[in-house]
C-alpha cells in the first residue's frame, strides 16, 4: 500500500456533524448499551475513504450508525439506488446516504471522486464488498475512487467477537488497485463478520 498518514485524535473538529445535543446523546446512550468500543482515531486529512468490513449482515450498518451518531461523526455512505424509496429515503440521505446505480457502474469512480476533489471536507463509507454475499475477492471502485479524490483509505473493522470497531491506519492508494484491495481484505480477515460464512 501506499504512505501511511497518523492520526492523533478519535474525531478531529473538520469532522465533528455538530448534531443536536439529543441526537448525540442518543447515539452515545445506543453505543454504550451495545457495548462495542471504538479503537484507534480518525486522522485529520479533510478528505478520506472509509473502507468497511468484513459486510456480512445488515447488522453492521445499524452498529455504524450508532457509531456515527455517538461520534457526530460526519460521514457519507454510499448505498445501491434501489433503497432510496418511500418512506426511508429521506432518513437515508439524512444520515449521510448517497444513491448509486450498480448496474450502472461506469463513471462512479471518477464522479464520486470529482465530488471528493471539489469538497473542502467530505469523508465517504464504502463496504468494498459490495455485497453481504460471500465474494472472493474486494471490489476496487473504493481505491479508484479514493485515487480520484486524491485522498486516503482508512480500513475499518466490526469485530462482532469482541465488539471492537477498529480504525487502521489510513493510507493513500499506489498504483495497483487490486493489490491495495487485496491487502485491505487481509485487514477485514483479522475481525469476525457477523456471518463468517459470508465472509
Amino acid at each position: 500500500m501506499g504512505n501511511h498518514l497518523s492520526a492523533q485524535s478519535p474525531i478531529p473538529p473538520c469532522h465533528r456533524a455538530g448534531r443536536p445535543a439529543l441526537v448525540q446523546g442518543l447515539g452515545r446512550w445506543l453505543h454504550r448499551l451495545s457495548g462495542w468500543q471504538l479503537v484507534g482515531a480518525i486522522p485529520e486529512h479533510p478528505k478520506l475513504i472509509l473502507a468497511v468490513g468484513p459486510h456480512t449482515s445488515n447488522w453492521d450498518f445499524l452498529v455504524g450508525i450508532v457509531a456515527m451518531l455517538a461520534l457526530d461523526l460526519r460521514v457519507h455512505f454510499l448505498a445501491k439506488h434501489t433503497l432510496f424509496r418511500w418512506p426511508v429515503a429521506g432518513l437515508l440521505r439524512a444520515l449521510g446516504g448517497m444513491a448509486v446505480d450498480r448496474g450502472n457502474a461506469t463513471g462512479i469512480a471518477e464522479q464520486i471522486g470529482s465530488q471528493l476533489r471539489d469538497a473542502e471536507q467530505l469523508v465517504i463509507a464504502i463496504t468494498p464488498e459490495g455485497t453481504r454475499k460471500k465474494v472472493p475477492r474486494l471490489k476496487t471502485g473504493f481505491v479508484r475512487i479514493a485515487r480520484a479524490g486524491n485522498c486516503p483509505v482508512q480500513p475499518v473493522t466490526f469485530d462482532f467477537a469482541r465488539r471492537i470497531i477498529q480504525l487502521h491506519e489510513p493510507f493513500f492508494p499506489g498504483a495497483d488497485p487490486e493489490g491495495d484491495a487485496q491487502e485491505v481484505r487481509a485487514i477485514f480477515a483479522g475481525a469476525t463478520a457477523k456471518r463468517p460464512a459470508n465472509f
